[in-house]
């Protein structure tokens, strides 16, 4: 999904802090960022498996409007 309200400046980690470099930051930092964004898919295939009736057509802006939301609050709550 790439409907995320990413923010790059946001993620400007402190520095090193009890014995942890900058390497093991980072390397966390990408961790946190990979299971944020699996997060996402997740929603996104729930939400599309909800709203799978073909019938239902007029349902697809309401579906990628709670998906949108869904993400924005991951996005929001995990800054990394």
């Amino acid at each position: 999904m790439n409907n995320e309200t990413f923010d790059p400046g946001i993620d400007n980690l402190p520095g090193p802090v009890d014995g942890y470099d900058s390497e093991s930051m980072d390397i966390a930092k990408l961790e946190l960022l990979s299971q944020r964004e699996q997060l996402m898919e997740d929603i996104d295939s729930i939400v599309e498996e909800f709203f799978s009736d073909p019938y239902e057509s007029h349902l697809h802006s309401e579906r990628d409007e709670l998906t949108r939301t869904l993400c924005n609050a991951v996005c929001k709550n995990f800054p990394v």
